[in-house]
């Protein structure tokens, strides 16, 4: 009996890879073909006993937390190009507020101008706000 074709290509994958390396790593090199296999409508059961028999058994909350990283990061990877500006696109410049609707700048200290790190939260957390300042810049 022959083996079917996703089982030998994960065997083949498998075989490649270095032993001592963790399951999540294994399936991080396997997820280009489960991809493939869940694409064509395999269902996620069906890729965990086609893993199994290619000799990597796999919790399937495991594979599922493991498949949620690696798309995320694909996403991610996928988005960074394109949001950032072209070379030789003119710098946007900001609209500027009118000055009644932006507080005063001694009433909020340290404000991030973007959020995009764990480090912008933590500066957020971190903000003096003088509710004096507010309070005559809303009169």
């Amino acid at each position: 009996m022959t083996e079917p074709a996703p089982v030998a290509r994960y065997r083949a994958a498998l075989a490649e890879l270095d032993p001592r390396i963790s399951i999540a790593a294994q399936l991080r090199a396997l997820f280009p073909l489960i991809e493939a296999e869940l694409t064509a409508g395999v269902p996620h059961a069906a890729v965990l006993d086609d893993l199994a028999a290619a000799g990597l058994s796999v919790q399937y909350s495991t594979y599922a937390i493991t498949l949620y990283r690696w798309r995320k990061a694909q996403r991610s990877a996928a988005a960074k190009p394109a949001s950032q500006p072209k070379p030789h696109a003119a710098p946007a410049t900001p609209p500027k507020a009118p000055p009644t609707s932006a507080p005063a700048l001694d009433a909020i200290q340290g404000r991030p101008s973007n959020i995009e790190t764990p480090g912008d939260l933590r500066k957020i957390r971190d903000m003096r706000i003088d509710l004096e300042a507010l309070r005559r810049e809303g009169k």
